[in-house]
């Protein structure tokens, strides 16, 4: 429900937002934007397209409206502070950003005909090689979006656009050839400067040779393109690539009335934009420039149809589109010719996320909503559900985490050449961390040791198990990799003792003959004995061992609770004597329970007496 009010006070209009039917009890959606739509309004007082934005906007915000933006503690090693989950920042009426715990940022662009647009908004809007200052680019995110993209969908809006838009059947590396071929012989017709110049030739009409040497296409213009200005970004050094405009075959510029002389100026490459295309977001970097002596030619330019195709994009920079920066690249009909070479696999660009990537409005929902973690069995996934976005974007921060934990601890990182791989080692093993290929929304661990007859096959997937779901895993949290690159860093022996823990932990169905569930706390829990804030990580590895398990009660007697207490260890290195720690408790907690597990630990130690060193 919407009413718009005159206010004659402040004159001008205002805006009222509400709901009716089954979403009654719920908030409007638009309430995210309904400055930006005031603005909209007050500024170009058009109801119908007021409509429209309304229409294409209702969708990814009932969507981004169920992100969490809850503040949370402990995710940081400053345990005490405070990092909100995502920041939800509207930036107009069709522009949504997302800040991701203060440091990733993503833009999404609300566009007609069910698609939204999504970047990497950490690089600027006006310079790819800038960055937003604050925010940080999320490695892979190109990669991510794309298992996102809807093949059919995306054919059938490409189909229409090509209709519009045919793509040039010039491939970039025949560029070099072609212009030879066309360049006339410069004692034929020689270009004289004119007045006034900077040296440079005019941008004007061919000369008469031009056309007794290419007689097949007498009405195709040799005229220079503002592509020609980017030619020394390209990476084959001095190729000089025109437009593709001027390869295709067009009538004689007296057809079409183009006025050519010194004064005319170059078309702007971003003329009037449909919008009704999910492609009208152009490029702000590109802008209209005076090109002396160039034909001025009226209407937009096919290439505004795309955001990667304006002429000061660095995607043209390479004589070969790269499938990751066009939505068209690799798709078009057209048969290469037989004497032309196979294109060049150039590397993927560090700005390709700032090339929005078209997203239907069903998969940003599947990209925004909570869901269960791909891979994964129910039981091991954990309690916490977030959307594949938080998990994508919370596994790029532990993965940067990690890397800086590494070269603190009394670990050895190790060179990878392997994008987004961290390996690092310890005395016993080598580690290998990087995304899931498959999902790109887990961090996993593959451990190769270096004496493997010390390690049975599957304690080492208990340990790369426990990695992916209880420490990398949401909510992501960074002490929990510390503690965990401590336990990597311990004596094979203490390890493996560690290793048996995890595993009752995640296959608790299998211990049933115990009548309590263990779980290895990696951060200091609020329940705690009060030896430091909550949050802290949970494991000291010295001459002596701290750590802190939590058991809870398997089978309760109704209507109670399960009883849960949470158990500081140490263990004696030198002595190999394990008893629990000596803290102070709180004053109302119950002190029945410790009693018991320092007795049990006491029985234990009589009944199996420890040797030194083991």
């Amino acid at each position: 429900e919407i009413s718009i009010q005159w206010n004659s006070i402040h004159q001008k209009f205002h805006i009222s937002l509400g709901t009716v039917g089954p979403n009654s009890g719920c908030s409007n959606c638009h309430n995210t934007i309904l400055h930006q739509l005031q603005e909209m309004f007050n500024k170009t007082p058009n109801v119908v397209q007021l409509l429209q934005v309304l229409f294409d906007t209702q969708a990814p915000l009932n969507a981004i409206n169920k992100l969490p933006t809850v503040p949370m503690l402990g995710l940081t090693q400053r345990t005490n502070t405070a990092y909100q989950c995502f920041s939800i920042l509207p930036q107009s009426s069709t522009h949504i950003r997302l800040a991701f715990r203060n440091m990733y940022c993503i833009d999404i662009y609300c566009r007609s005909r069910g698609v939204v647009a999504i970047r990497d908004g950490a690089y600027s809007l006006f310079d790819n090689s800038k960055l937003v200052e604050g925010f940080y680019p999320a490695p892979g995110l190109k990669t991510f979006l794309n298992m996102f993209v809807d093949s059919n969908q995306d054919a059938r809006r490409r189909s229409v656009n090509e209709d519009d838009n045919p793509p040039s059947p010039i491939g970039g590396d025949m560029m070099d050839s072609l212009i030879s071929q066309l360049q006339p012989p410069p004692q034929q017709q020689p270009f004289s400067k004119q007045p006034g110049t900077s040296g440079a030739y005019p941008l004007t009409s061919p000369p008469t040779s031009y056309h007794s040497t290419v007689n097949q296409s007498p009405s195709m213009m040799h005229t220079q393109s503002p592509g020609n200005l980017h030619a020394a970004s390209s990476p084959s050094g001095a190729l000089r690539a025109p437009s593709p405009a001027s390869f295709v075959p067009t009538p004689p510029p007296s057809s079409h009335g183009i006025s050519i002389g010194p004064g005319a100026s170059f078309a702007s490459p971003h003329g009037t934009l449909d919008p009704s295309s999910p492609y009208t977001m152009v490029s702000p970097s590109g802008r209209a420039g005076n090109w002396p002596g160039s034909p001025q030619v009226s209407g937009p330019s096919p290439a505004t149809r795309l955001p990667g195709m304006s002429p000061a994009n660095p995607s043209l920079h390479s004589p070969v589109p790269d499938a990751s920066h066009s939505p068209r690249a690799g798709t078009s009909s057209q048969t290469m010719p037989t004497n032309m070479p196979p294109p060049r696999k150039l590397p993927q660009r560090s700005w390709a996320a700032s090339i929005p990537t078209i997203l239907t409005h069903s998969a940003l929902n599947i990209l925004l909503l909570p869901s269960p973690t791909p891979g994964l069995v129910p039981g091991l996934a954990g309690s916490y559900l977030c959307s594949p976005l938080e998990r994508f974007l919370g596994s790029v921060i532990m993965r940067r985490h990690l890397q800086r934990i590494i070269q603190q601890e009394t670990l050895q990182l190790i060179n990878s050449n392997e994008p987004g791989v961290i390996m690092f080692k310890t005395d016993a093993l080598k580690c290998r961390v990087a995304l899931s290929p498959k999902t790109n929304q887990t961090l996993q661990l593959k451990v190769t040791p270096e004496n493997a007859g010390q390690w049975k096959p599957d304690e080492l997937q208990v340990l790369e198990k426990f990695f992916e779901t209880r420490v990398a895993g949401p909510p992501f949290k960074a002490n929990t990799l510390i503690a965990f690159t401590k336990l990597l860093g311990a004596p094979t022996h203490i390890l493996r003792d560690c290793v048996h823990i995890m595993k009752l932990e995640l296959f608790p169905d299998q211990a049933t003959q115990l009548k309590w569930n263990v779980q290895f706390c990696l951060t200091i829990p609020p329940s705690a004995p009060p030896i430091a804030p909550p949050g802290t990580p949970a494991v000291v590895l010295k001459s002596k061992m701290l750590f802190f398990l939590q058991l809870t009660q398997k089978t309760p007697v109704p209507p109670q609770e399960p009883v849960s207490i949470i158990v500081p260890i140490i263990y004696d290195m030198a002595s190999g004597t394990t008893q629990q720690a000596d803290i102070p408790r709180q004053q109302n907690s119950s002190v029945a329970a410790p009693m018991m597990v320092s007795n049990i630990l006491k029985r234990f130690a009589e009944m199996n007496p420890p040797r030194q060193g083991t």
